[in-house]
């Protein structure tokens, strides 16, 4: 699978961490399904080839919709391909939707919804005359130019949105008293805030921004997993090891074992 990303235009950067393409032209079928980690965003989804299934805990699976929102995820996604790849992503910075879709995110975490019942005017918009371009370059151009045109409500409440980009650059090692301090306001209308326009609290994404923090770790040294902890910030492997099983549902020894092309695509190692 060939997996690229750009860059948003400048005045989507406050916004959005970039426009990502998925594209395929082969096709396994029966390939076990490949597993997307939480990583603290919210992403809009629009695929212009074949649907990709969900595979559900249970054992069931079924068709994902071809334009979608995915909700701050706490848990990982097992998807897998049914033909010809093309997919665009626009990821949001944490509490970056909100000027497109005012909506409390929390209402969707770990939940995918069809953009059309969230938004039928931003489905609209962002999808007529988009599907009869011929490449995905052309179609990233496009989707970006009419995402600029639906920025609206800017004049929002826009502290989780600063304080969550605080947490991105601090890759999670930021704690919920620094953030108080910073915002002025009491734990309880932080919390309340960030679930509005994050989807999760404050101490729950730096927790989701610390545990992708392994994945750049890793990929620097050798896999002693006790001085990886405590350089991402864990008091102990323990700790480390109980993230692994909340938003992997896997151990780490696991996890790194088995990964597969999508888990790194979508791994986040040079986010910070």
């Amino acid at each position: 699978m060939r997996y690229h990303e750009t860059a948003p235009l400048p005045a989507l950067a406050r916004y959005v961490e970039c426009i990502w393409t998925l594209e395929s032209d082969s096709f396994s079928p029966g390939a076990p399904p490949e597993r997307i980690l939480p990583d603290g965003c919210v992403e809009l989804i629009l695929n212009f080839g074949a649907n990709f299934v969900e595979h559900d805990s249970d054992g069931t699976a079924r068709k994902q919709p071809t334009r979608f929102l995915i909700g701050q995820m706490t848990g990982p996604v097992l998807i897998a391909p049914t033909g010809r790849v093309e997919l665009m992503g626009i990821r949001f910075h944490p509490g970056g939707t909100f000027p497109f879709l005012p909506i409390p995110m929390h209402e969707l975490t770990d939940t995918l919804v069809e953009l059309g019942a969230i938004s039928s005017r931003l489905e609209r918009e962002l999808t007529n005359g988009v599907e009869e371009l011929v490449s995905l370059s052309q179609k990233v151009a496009a989707v970006q130019a009419r995402l600029l045109s639906q920025i609206r409500n800017t004049n929002n409440d826009s502290l989780p949105l600063e304080l969550a980009a605080k947490i991105v650059a601090r890759g999670g090692l930021l704690s919920v008293d620094e953030l108080i301090a910073d915002s002025g306001i009491s734990g309880r209308q932080l919390e309340r805030r960030f679930l509005q326009q994050v989807g999760v609290g404050p101490k729950l994404l730096s927790r989701i921004l610390r545990f992708q923090q392994v994945f750049r770790a890793v990929e620097r040294e050798d896999v002693q997993w006790a001085p990886i902890a405590v350089e991402c910030g864990y008091y102990d492997q323990s700790h480390l090891i109980r993230d692994f099983r909340q938003f992997a549902r896997q151990s780490p020894a696991v996890l790194f074992a088995e990964q597969s092309q999508l888990t790194e695509s979508f791994t986040r190692k040079g986010r910070v």
